[in-house]
């Protein structure tokens, strides 16, 4: 059936035409069809995507060409309103699953609910939880291209210098003060865990020990409670009398020291995975430790969500390019070389996936995903204006209590608007 709807729409029109900035050659069926996609994915693992990109635009039979267009996510957010209502934009775009909600709401993107069916591909063969995340209520607003949780990265070498067990990584919060302080060493510029204030996921903290930023919903603000305040009070004692992180850290810089071996500890999501592998850093990888209420991790992930305004042709071509992404010998290169986690059934059953160490690792941690504000408009204004901040003064040395006091009356502004 994909085939008979890509030559239909191919062939729907007899002249080529500019679809949403996509040039669309269709003087008689078969005939070429280019897209464009923008994408943020501005690390190494930008470059795995332009080869993948590549190898589906040789290999495809459809004449399709895909054009990946790579720039920082600010860049894109900022463009893509505009470019969307000017008719100068992508075909279809990657971005985070955080969007999905926002952008269907303002009209940015298409409902994509035959995707399924028109493909003939078996929806049930992937994570619910994962497909899910691309929902607005029953209506598909984009298909998977990556899923992921934060994990605690270790520097196996300064585990076993300090004299911890290299192959027993902290499962509790209280293990996680322990080894780090016991790997810090800061006359020599080795520290035990990288806490940057502008970490994105600092409620995976909160939530260990019983508290939250927001209720699922976004109407009722729970960042002024006494588990909030003792975890915060908790972070910054690490920081500022344990000394474990230097102070003033930033994600990017965390990164440098991780690489560098100056850091033991570190929570971030499966992008550095290629990067550490390439280095040689002797790491491993597992969950975030357990607090008084358990193990949680902020999902994350990426989608392909097709331009508002698509004709029927560029819709068959992007379709047929989301089919091809999430076929198993995709996901499988995907994951193999940039460490995230598989979330295809039929893929888990692959011999040289089972036997991936870091995989496996990975594919462990992701099970304790929980929801950070993904499905808000807003979600985003929450790091930017709240949490970050809020971060920011506590791990300098803020008072715990004002500090987080302020930020809950920043998040009752952002609620009520």
């Amino acid at each position: 059936m994909k085939k008979k709807l890509l030559s239909m729409a191919l062939a729907a029109s007899l002249a080529a035409t500019m679809v949403c900035g996509t040039t669309v050659f269709a003087e008689e069926s078969g005939n070429p069809i280019t897209l464009t996609v923008w994408a943020p994915f501005t690390g190494s693992d930008g470059d795995v995507l332009r080869e993948i990109v590549s190898t589906y635009n040789d290999t495809n039979t459809d004449n399709i060409t895909v054009e990946l267009d790579i720039m920082d996510n600010d860049t894109l957010q900022s463009k893509l309103p505009t470019a969307v209502s000017t008719g100068t934009g992508p075909s279809f775009v990657l971005v985070g699953i955080e969007y999905v909600h926002q952008y269907a709401e303002n009209g940015l993107i298409e409902d994509i609910s035959d995707f399924w069916e028109t493909e003939g591909i078996d929806e049930s063969n992937y994570y619910e939880n994962v497909v899910s995340k691309s929902y607005v209520g029953e209506s598909l607003y984009g298909v998977p291209m990556q899923y992921n949780v934060q994990y605690l990265y270790y520097n196996k070498d300064i585990f076993e210098a300090a004299g911890l067990d290299p192959d027993s990584p902290p499962a509790t919060l209280e293990e996680l003060k322990e080894a780090a302080i016991a790997c810090t060493d800061a006359d020599n510029n080795q520290y035990g865990l990288g806490l940057p204030y502008d970490y994105g996921a600092y409620p995976v903290y909160l939530w260990a020990n019983g508290g939250d930023v927001i209720s699922t919903d976004g109407t009722e603000n729970l960042l002024n409670s006494q588990e909030n305040n003792d975890t915060l009070t908790w972070l910054q004692e690490l920081v500022i009398t344990e000394g474990v992180s230097p102070q003033g850290l930033t994600a990017v810089d965390a990164d440098t020291m991780f690489q560098a071996g100056q850091l033991a500890m570190y929570t971030s999501g499966p992008w550095n995975i290629n990067g550490l592998t390439e280095l040689g850093v002797n790491y491993g990888i597992t969950a975030i430790p357990a607090g008084s209420d358990g193990a949680y991790s902020a999902e994350g992930g990426c989608s392909y969500m097709l331009i508002a305004g698509a004709d029927d042709a560029t819709r068959a071509a992007v379709y047929d390019f989301m089919a091809y992404w999430i076929s198993d010998s995709t996901l499988k290169e995907w994951s193999t070389r940039n460490g995230f986690p598989v979330w295809s059934y039929s893929l888990l059953e692959d011999e040289d996936i089972q036997s991936n160490e870091i995989l496996s690792s990975v594919s462990a941690a992701t099970e304790i995903g929980r929801d950070w504000h993904l499905n808000l408009t807003f979600g985003s204004q929450i790091d930017n204006d709240v949490m970050q901040p809020m971060m920011e003064k506590i791990l300098s040395g803020s008072d715990v209590t004002e500090s987080l006091q302020e930020a809950s009356d920043i998040l009752d502004g952002i609620i009520a608007e």
